[in-house]
């Protein structure tokens, strides 16, 4: 039987270090004769320690991605490569719209790229690879009559350029203008 190993832990197993002491609890410190000077004296140091310098304050997370040390240890090679234009975008429209409208902007702008190029993809299957009688694969696009309204010269009658008189009308793919494909007759005989 295999051994699982260990329990996932933040800490690798160890207790979590408890920095505030006995007296993070409020109603430890009202209560009479436990919070002594001592105490006090720590719970003020510990306060002091948590307080932001001006410096840590300014820090920011999206400084972080600007140590190169940083996204070498993060990011593959190719990755970064790939991210070093927009980053540069970015690091340029910092100073006119802040850290998180620059990253905010870059991230829609290479969003909206990606969705240019998969329109244009699609645009373009759709127009060079649909499906008629030349290929098996492809979009089959099925094209219905258009309402024939009160501006048509043929109202109220149908419109003759989209009235289909023959069955070989419907559904052709094309086959019907292909000038190889009017010239090719059966082997066998159709008609007796």
């Amino acid at each position: 039987m295999a051994h699982d190993g260990p329990k996932a832990s933040d800490t690798y197993g160890y207790r979590k270090m408890d920095t505030e002491g006995l007296f993070k609890d409020v109603r430890r410190r009202v209560a009479p004769g436990l919070f002594k000077d001592v105490d006090r004296e720590f719970r003020h140091k510990w306060l002091k320690a948590q307080e932001l310098t001006a410096k840590e304050k300014a820090y920011h997370f999206f400084y972080l991605w600007d140590n190169p040390e940083y996204r070498k240890a993060r990011l593959n090679p190719i990755r970064r490569i790939w991210q070093a234009p927009g980053e540069a975008f970015e690091r340029a429209l910092r100073p006119a719209l802040g850290l998180q409208h620059a990253f905010v902007t870059k991230w829609l702008l290479g969003k909206s790229m990606w969705a240019v190029v998969g329109l244009w993809a699609t645009a373009y299957y759709g127009m060079h690879n649909s499906g008629d009688r030349t290929r098996t694969g492809g979009w089959k696009a099925r094209v219905s009559k258009p309402m024939t309204t009160e501006s048509s010269p043929s109202f109220p009658l149908p419109d003759p350029k989209w009235e289909r008189g023959t069955p070989d009308k419907y559904n052709s793919q094309g086959f019907d203008k292909n000038s190889t494909a009017i010239d090719i007759k059966p082997s066998l005989p159709v008609l007796y």
